[in-house]
């Protein structure tokens, strides 16, 4: 993402303040962020033979409910029903994504299926940053800003974790399409992505 992108949004932010509309928005689309690796990683953990790679597969599964969990209390939710719609939209890509790979035979039985979604969770965690567009100055003690940094946090150790489930778990498949559907999911998430920050820096 464009360092432009990101000034654009922390000068907003900063002009009006983390207001209900910005902290629902923001909320909305990291928990959908959340919600698909989640919904992905539960269906994983039914394949069978799965050795070490399960005990990561658990503990990413439970870190992604417990930030979305607490970015869900943190938030100041607005009233306004449009940012509602709106940002279902912005999240609506992610959700065809996930259902792309959870149709039959999905990830239980397609090593591709299988591949895919956990190069979609690995983009998820890598490519959407929310620190960046905290202006300087912002009350740090806020809950709604300590749960943006802890998500951030949280999402730069998880990366590590999928990197090595990307690694182990057990897929037969050509390396040079596992790395163009990294790169397509990167694509994907990072369209998105940007589409929040537009609407974020308005």
């Amino acid at each position: 993402m464009s360092a432009a992108a990101f000034d654009r949004v922390r000068a907003a932010i900063a002009q009006r303040g983390f207001d209900p509309d910005t902290q629902s928005r923001i909320a909305l689309f990291v928990n959908a962020a959340k919600g698909v690796n989640a919904s992905f990683l539960g269906t994983l953990e039914l394949v069978p033979g799965m050795s070490v790679a399960q005990e990561f597969i658990h503990s990413q599964y439970f870190r992604e409910m417990e930030l979305a969990s607490l970015l869900g209390r943190a938030t100041a939710w607005t009233m306004n029903p449009m940012v509602y719609v709106e940002t279902q939209a912005l999240v609506a890509p992610l959700w065809s994504a996930l259902w792309s790979i959870q149709m039959p035979p999905g990830p239980l039985q397609d090593e591709r299926a299988r591949f895919r979604g956990l190069a979609l969770g690995h983009a998820l965690l890598a490519r959407v940053r929310l620190s960046p567009i905290i202006p300087a100055g912002a009350d740090e003690l806020a809950p709604f800003v300590a749960a943006l940094r802890r998500v951030d946090q949280e999402n730069g150790r998880q990366v590590q974790t999928q990197i090595r489930l990307l690694q182990d778990v057990p897929v037969a498949l050509d390396p040079s399409l596992c790395e163009a559907m990294v790169q397509e999911e990167q694509q994907r998430v990072d369209a998105a992505f940007a589409r929040l920050l537009d609407a974020l820096g308005r």
